[in-house]
């Protein structure tokens, strides 16, 4: 755990720090998740440099799963990932705070796989405070700001989809 803000380890975490900013801002759930994986791969590298494996291995798995649910929403992929995920557990899990990514990961697949629009921003938002957590107790300096600012992105994401989704009504009957 370095806790020079100017390491290595601590500038992939500012770089992913960026890519979420990114990722999270997005409407577009092809793009979201695009963008997701790019972020995913560099908090891989992050976490390998900082000493996590837990949170590496989760967050390749993640990157994985988002290039996965582009191509397919179906169950058995999702139910494959989530046994990758329970097996990643018992090679990398030495203490409860392993867990977080981990769980972080299964509530992330699930969403990526069986919602969309605002209830999969709503499950990625619970995923977003358990890698906060996860990045509170590693020392990652860029991925817990990364973190904080994805929840607040999210918050104000799911916000405006929640209001289309409130004005489309509105607007259709307005229509001739």
């Amino acid at each position: 755990m370095s806790p020079d803000f100017f390491s290595v380890a601590q500038m992939f975490g500012h770089a992913t720090f960026l890519l979420g900013m990114v990722s999270f801002s997005r409407k577009s759930d092809a793009h979201f998740k695009q963008w997701l994986t790019a972020q995913n791969l560099l908090y891989a590298t992050h976490f390998y440099l900082m000493g996590n494996p837990a949170a590496m291995a989760g967050a390749l798995l993640s990157a994985t799963r988002n290039v996965l649910s582009m191509k397919t929403r179906a169950l058995w992929v999702a139910i494959l990932l989530l046994s990758l995920n329970v097996a990643l557990g018992f090679v990398f899990v030495h203490s409860l705070w392993n867990v977080l990514p981990l769980l972080a990961t299964a509530v992330a697949t699930l969403s990526m796989f069986r919602l969309n629009g605002l209830r999969l921003r709503c499950g990625m938002l619970v995923a977003t405070l358990l890698w906060l957590l996860n990045n509170i107790h590693t020392g990652s300096i860029g991925g817990t700001i990364m973190e904080s600012m994805i929840t607040v992105v999210s918050v104000v994401t799911i916000f405006r989809l929640w209001r289309d989704a409130r004005l489309q009504p509105a607007a259709d009957a307005l229509r001739p």
